[in-house]
């Protein structure tokens, strides 16, 4: 079982302070809270807000009773590498940070993430991003998430994305939700980090939530066994169900039965997370200018998912150029000329022929950067 494999989840608590400590804290008379003026002016000086900026957020620290705190965490991030503009957008959008402990919360946190080699870059772009997040202890969690997410790679790339997924409880969110991932729709554990990559987002749901969007993609007729799931996932929890709706009705508007359809989607599902236009005028060149029938088209989604000015449009022209003059490229169908990347579509199919046709790869680069002429060439080389 994957949960097995994973370290237990410790708790932590903070033990409440005992019921003499409250009574006497109650008769101590409070220090002074900082003057208003002078947080604003703090928030100009130290941290480097505009005027109207630091007039916002200064009532967020006005309960602090003296400026060594923040002081604390400012010469902290400083000396850690966190630049001045992080530091200033972090401290905007989330001013209690300066708050937070440096010695239980900043240090403990920062010094994990250094250690299992999260870079300063990403370290500091989390501190802008989602400062949030440095406002209790997550050291424990991070060799969590890696385990599960197989590297520190996944790790920093995930953080990128959605730094919050530390801020989610490992007991009462994450191990639930990966506990219905592989018991309940049978994903392994190379699928559930893919998924994570994919749409780290998902992982902080609620429990009903998640198990709404599983139901989602079974009724887009896509099998939990399938190894597309993880993309259905994907597609349910980031498309309204309502534009979902209208996007397979639009399939069926093009002239795809309700079987091709399903297959359509169950071939790849992220086509659901093109608009109705991409899809439409893809079809519609694929089908009616390019030569392909639908069957074409349904064994090879991916054509779908390709642009079709930068992509499908210029290597279409060659095709059709080597079908023209004969050459045995030409009689390839047309997923075969979309499929490889730049690099390899120049190297194996347009410079072999620069000499039996001369004028063909410049052609087709132009075609790419959307030049008219580049049509007209093709058009009078066919000829």
């Amino acid at each position: 079982m994957i949960l097995s494999r994973l370290h237990h989840i410790r708790q932590f608590t903070t033990p409440y302070a005992s019921s003499i400590h409250r009574l006497l804290s109650t008769t101590t008379t409070p220090a002074p809270l900082l003057n208003p003026h002078f947080s604003i002016e703090y928030l100009i000086q130290s941290c480097g807000l505009p005027s109207d900026e630091a007039i916002r957020v200064s009532k967020e620290i006005q309960h602090l009773k003296s400026p060594d705190k923040p002081d604390s965490v400012l010469q902290f991030l400083r000396q850690t590498g966190i630049s001045e503009s992080d530091i200033r957008t972090s401290v905007s959008r989330r001013p209690r940070i300066l708050c937070s402990s440096v010695e239980k919360i900043w240090r403990p946190n920062v010094a994990k993430l250094q250690e299992v080699g999260i870079s300063i870059e990403v370290i500091s772009f989390i501190v802008s991003r989602s400062p949030g997040v440095f406002q209790s202890n997550f050291a424990p969690k991070v060799d969590f998430w890696i385990r599960v997410l197989s590297s520190v790679e996944n790790l920093s790339l995930v953080l990128k994305r959605f730094p919050q997924l530390l801020m989610s409880s490992l007991e009462k969110v994450i191990v639930p939700n990966l506990s219905f991932l592989e018991e309940q729709c049978g994903l392994s554990l190379c699928q559930i980090a893919q998924l994570i990559k994919n749409q780290p987002r998902l992982m902080s749901s609620r429990a009903e939530t998640l198990k709404m969007y599983a139901k989602r993609a079974d009724e887009l007729g896509i099998a939990r066994s399938s190894q597309m799931f993880v993309y259905a996932l994907v597609v349910v929890s980031s498309v309204n169900q309502s534009i979902i709706d209208a996007r397979l009705h639009n399939l069926k508007s093009l002239g795809f039965s309700q079987d091709e359809v399903t297959s359509l989607v169950c071939s790849n599902p992220s086509i659901l997370q093109k608009t109705e236009e991409n899809i439409g005028s893809k079809v519609q060149f694929l089908i009616k200018e390019a030569g392909c029938d639908k069957l074409h088209v349904i064994r090879n989604t991916a054509l779908l998912t390709l642009s079709l000015e930068k992509r499908l449009i210029p290597r279409s022209l060659v095709r059709k150029l080597l079908e023209k003059k004969g050459l045995p490229e030409g009689k390839r169908g047309l997923y075969s000329f979309a499929q490889p990347n730049e690099k390899q579509f120049l190297e194996k199919i347009v410079l072999p022929y620069e000499q039996t046709i001369p004028g063909l790869h410049r052609a087709y680069i132009d075609s790419v950067s959307g030049k008219t002429s580049a049509k007209e060439w093709f058009a009078s080389i066919s000829n």
